[in-house]
């Protein structure tokens, strides 16, 4: 409210780039979701903005002007320019991943310099030597030693993506999530609509909250009756449980602003930022606040499903990449093989 007061005191001329200088994104949020449903301020896609300014502050960690400019051509040519051809909005996810492989890439520069070598001078054994230590996510810098190795800034260096663990199929189990379900499934349960169907979809279909906050108006299909979600390549039917929970989110898609809320057209759970959804992070906040883990209640239905369905149906339905399904398909099998030779045992 103290910023909106201030632009209206002073006269100032809305615009992006004054509201990025005003405040943190979270102190700007609210006024900015304001001043674009006005049509005072044009639309523009947040992530990628806050982004492009993340690479520039980011790089002034790096010393060596050579290497800093390498780093910021790297970040825009791997990055930047594979978020500006992604669909708009870009989801958040999207934006932290890629800041997560380019500290890493900063981590390995400064490695470099605490040891007095430098890119030219890099050897396999000190790339081999570095990754023993700290996160199993390091190999990620691979794609900038190759494309230091196509600019002529490093020699050859191989990275290999370390071997991925099996899945685990211990989640939450299927006597807790009928439990929740229950809770709220009732009537009389006193949460919102748009969390409870959240909800179900993690505990009955495994759903991400990424996946559920990406949903559309248009991925819920009625027809003849029936009701359909779009969660994967081909709709799913929704139990007759949640039909009136997906129905009821649909219809009441009220999006947070300063003084009243607005109706999204586009987003069936809308979020804060104006013409965006709901953030992952704060729709699995909200999730784990009344009981629900995303992670262990996805865990336990995809355990669930995979023993019913073949893995290529389940990645129709779900979503997921049909060798993850492959994945699951052998995780449960795996499991089930474990139990059954702790059952039967050989009798003395």
């Amino acid at each position: 409210m103290r910023l909106l007061a201030t632009i209206m005191e002073l006269k100032v001329s809305p615009s992006h780039e004054y509201l990025d200088q005003a405040g943190t994104d979270q102190e700007t949020r609210a006024v900015r979701a304001l001043l674009v449903d006005a049509g005072l301020l044009p639309r523009r896609d947040d992530h990628i903005a806050r982004f492009e300014k993340w690479i520039v502050a980011s790089a002034e960690r790096i010393l060596e002007p050579k290497i800093k400019v390498a780093f910021i051509q790297f970040a825009r040519w791997r990055h930047l320019r594979r978020l500006l051809r992604q669909p708009t909005p870009i989801p958040g996810s999207l934006a932290v991943s890629c800041r997560r492989e380019l500290r890493l890439v900063i981590e390995l520069l400064e490695w470099i310099q605490s040891c007095k070598r430098t890119l030219e001078t890099l050897t396999q054994s000190d790339v081999d030597c570095w990754r023993s230590t700290g996160s199993a996510e390091k190999f990620r810098v691979k794609e900038f030693l190759r494309w230091a190795h196509t600019n002529q800034l490093v020699r050859q260096i191989e990275i290999r993506r370390p071997p991925r663990t099996p899945l685990g199929v211990t989640g939450t189990t299927a006597n807790e999530r009928h439990r929740l379900l229950s809770y709220i499934l009732d009537p009389e349960c006193p949460l919102p609509a748009a969390i409870r169907f959240s909800a179900s979809l993690v505990l009955l279909f495994g759903a991400r909250p990424q996946q559920i906050a990406a949903l559309k108006l248009v991925d819920i299909v009625v027809s003849g009756g029936s009701v359909h979600l779009r969660l994967g390549t081909e709709p799913v039917l929704l139990p007759k449980a949640i039909v009136e929970l997906a129905m009821a989110t649909h219809e009441n898609r009220r999006a947070p602003r300063i003084f009243a809320p607005t109706t999204d057209n586009i987003w069936l759970i809308p979020g804060s930022r104006s013409g965006y959804p709901i953030a992952a992070v704060t729709l699995a906040k909200r999730l784990r606040l009344i009981g629900i883990s995303p992670s262990k209640g996805r865990t336990g239905a995809m355990a669930s499903l995979a023993q019913e369905l073949p893995p290529t149906i389940l990645a129709r339905l779900t979503g997921v990449d049909p060798s993850t399904a492959i994945r699951w398909a052998n995780a449960v099998s795996a499991s089930n093989a474990r139990y059954a030779g702790l059952v039967i045992q050989p009798v003395t």
